[in-house]
């Protein structure tokens, strides 16, 4: 008698297909849809009752409003858990998904920043906006571009 095959346990946001692959859950499969929602909740909630965006603004402390960074953490601690720290020493071995990493958020966005921002804020949009505050747009959108994105970092975790 052969032992029964043993099926990987189920993660988090993946279910079997009919065909016996695996595919995003409901929830993932639309997850655009409800960004969208939420986002258009939010704009909603801010345009009809002005009264909570502005309760939420008060809870600040040293210019970090405390509910958004209580809410990204809470949108960033369920993947921190998943993340396996002795596989961290695999690098040295397999260094190729650290090396594009860094070149990408390094070398590559500063400068593609740069130049959309320059492109956009300065020929554009040049009409629109003052030549000192769209230096300055500039400037901020190429720290945004050097910023490492979350998401980026936990895709490689």
């Amino acid at each position: 008698m052969s032992a029964p095959h043993s099926q990987p346990p189920a993660e988090p946001g993946i279910e079997e297909t009919e065909e016996g692959g695996r595919g995003l859950d409901t929830f993932g499969r639309y997850l655009t849809l409800w960004v969208a929602l939420c986002i258009g909740a939010g704009v909603a909630l801010g345009q009809f009752l002005p009264a909570v965006p502005e309760t939420l603004s008060r809870f600040t402390v040293a210019q970090v409003n405390l509910p958004v960074a209580i809410l990204i953490w809470a949108m960033i601690y369920p993947m921190m858990v998943q993340v396996d720290f002795t596989s961290i020493l695999g690098v040295r071995r397999q260094p190729k998904g650290i090396t594009v990493t860094v070149v990408t958020n390094w070398l590559v966005k500063p400068f593609t920043m740069f130049f959309f921002a320059w492109f956009f804020l300065q020929v554009v949009f040049q009409p629109l906006i003052e030549s000192g505050l769209a230096r300055e747009y500039v400037a901020g959108a190429i720290l945004l571009g050097a910023a490492p994105c979350t998401a980026m970092v936990f895709v490689w975790s």
